[in-house]
């Protein structure tokens, strides 16, 4: 009945992650209406796409403590229930400066906490042999998202207009937060640090050399990943000229591969890559830094969306392998702090890939520096990845006996 109890949990927790995700992508289409309504250039565009991940990057750390602290349970709940009204809320926009703050809200308050805890409940609720391959499926709802959210969002948008889509995208999204309310049990996801007991100090946190390789692989992943998949619509509509339909239709078969991909890694870390986590992330990221620099050539449509789908493949298993790390590495009250830094600090190399992705494709007038630049961070991320201390399964089943028995 436990089992069945925490199956239970995990799938709404998945589809907590899909809202999460769904969010964050749906922005970049629908920005694009709201910017004509409102009559907002594309710098202002630029700020409010900027002001969603400034506020993640804010407020993972201070979640994650937070999490150590109330239970992950609460924390995981509340922000799929913010998201679906902050969603409502942002249809409701009639200015630049209510945007910016529903989204600076939406990725401080909404968002920051719930990877870490995802992560911290993962720790707590599955068994060790099983925990990397639970999290690397949790991350990949992202591909999920990335189907579902264009294939839905481009015509809802032009039925019914951006409003309309906020309303219907927000209440789906409350629907979902109440069933998780109501069907992950109480005793499920509880905090991992009781009143009587010392947080994990920060302190101790900074001396886990594991924690700063883990941010720097994740901010050249995340540079490679946000920088490809933020301008992976871009180039597609200026170098082949596709309608937004067509985009979106691409953008769905990307996010099908994203998705798939990061399944697969799961799957394949459990049964046949167990503690070559460091191997499997270079091989992903030297793949992926080739055909980023075979797509930096390409002229061809169909060339270029095999190459963009190797791409994303490569970047998703290497992401969902890297990020599974955590709760495999770390002791169960460790693991919402740290995950929360690496994922804080991570996340940036998305905030700054973009710009620079920007200024190289404005000053050379193509996207050969561009997905060049991608290739090299790919590279730089797997390279990274192999001075990560691991550990073996047994090792860490042998260490949770310890501790339950002392």
């Amino acid at each position: 009945m436990g089992k069945q109890k925490t199956d239970r949990s995990l799938i709404l927790i998945f589809l907590g992650y899909t809202c999460v995700y769904l969010d964050k992508n749906i922005i970049s289409l629908s920005v694009i209406p709201i910017a004509q309504d409102l009559g907002i250039d594309a710098g202002q565009k630029g700020l409010i796409l900027s002001a969603f991940f400034l506020g993640y990057t804010l407020f993972q750390i201070p979640f994650g403590f937070l999490g150590n602290r109330v239970g992950s349970r609460k924390i995981m709940t509340f922000a799929i229930l913010l998201i679906g009204c902050l969603m409502i809320f942002l249809g409701l926009g009639f200015s630049l400066l209510y945007l910016l703050v529903i989204r600076f809200v939406a990725g401080s308050f909404a968002h920051a906490g719930y990877p870490s805890a995802v992560s911290a409940f993962v720790t707590k609720e599955v068994e060790p042999t099983k925990r990397g391959s639970v999290q690397s499926s949790m991350i990949a709802s992202s591909g999920f998202a990335g189907i579902v959210g264009p294939l839905l969002v481009a015509p809802l948008l032009t039925l019914v207009g951006w409003k309309m889509t906020y309303f219907i995208y927000g209440g789906i999204v409350l629907a979902i937060g109440l069933l998780m309310v109501k069907g992950i049990p109480k005793s499920k996801g509880k905090p991992l640090v009781t009143a009587n007991q010392a947080n994990i100090s920060f302190t101790e946190v900074i001396k886990d050399r594991n924690v700063w390789i883990m941010v720097l692989a994740a901010f050249f992943i995340n540079a490679a990943v946000y920088g490809m998949t933020g301008w992976i619509a871009s180039y597609l509509v200026d170098e082949f000229q596709l309608t937004m339909n067509t985009m979106a239709m691409m953008s769905a078969l990307i996010g099908l591969v994203m998705m798939a991909s990061a399944m697969f890694a799961g799957s394949m870390m459990g049964r046949y890559f167990k503690d070559r986590e460091k191997q499997v992330i270079l091989v992903a990221s030297v793949s992926g830094g080739v055909v980023a620099f075979l797509l930096a050539r390409s002229h061809s449509l169909v060339l270029s969306m095999l190459f963009l789908a190797i791409a994303v493949a490569a970047a998703s298993i290497g992401f969902a392998t890297l990020m599974s790390l955590p709760v495999k590495l770390f002791a169960e009250r460790e693991v919402s702090t740290k995950y929360s830094i690496i994922n804080a600090i991570g996340v940036s190399g998305g905030f700054f890939a973009p710009m620079i992705i920007g200024w190289l494709v404005q000053t050379s007038g193509s996207y050969g520096g561009a997905f060049s630049f991608i290739a090299f961070v790919f590279v730089l991320a797997g390279i990274v990845s192999l001075s990560i201390r691991t550990k073996d399964s047994k090792q860490a089943v042998g260490e949770l006996e310890i501790k339950k028995q002392t």
